[in-house]
């Protein structure tokens, strides 16, 4: 069962390697965010690789925008993910995790249906 997208809020304070902070949170995982709700400990089956089973409740969410954040660039995403969320109409965006945040927070302020996923490390 997906999650109920509610339009976010949580704005993303500050992130450095293996640390991210999100409305006064810290969090030392990996995190997805969809809406108003942080995923934490998000993990994906094969490691480095995003695959569609690792985001599914992202796709579901219907966003406007999906923003993944690779790390310092260790993080990949397939193919496959690329494409099905094109399929539907959602813009990808794929950045290191530094500049994912800043994406992040600039596209929450104006607004935007997004979604995230953050590797916070490598």
């Amino acid at each position: 069962m997906g999650i109920a997208y509610q339009h976010p809020t949580m704005k993303i304070q500050s992130y450095r390697f293996g640390h991210i902070e999100i409305d006064g949170k810290v969090y030392r995982s990996d995190v997805k965010l969809i809406g108003e709700k942080v995923v934490p400990d998000w993990w994906r089956g094969t490691g480095h690789l995003v695959e569609l089973g690792d985001v599914q409740d992202l796709l579901n969410a219907g966003p406007e925008i999906c923003i993944f954040g690779t790390g310092y660039g260790a993080m990949r995403v397939s193919e496959a993910v690329k494409s099905e969320f094109q399929n539907r109409g959602i813009k990808v965006l794929i950045e290191k995790t530094e500049s994912a945040c800043n994406t992040y927070n600039r596209f929450l302020q104006d607004g935007k249906k997004i979604v995230a996923g953050f590797h916070l490390t490598c």
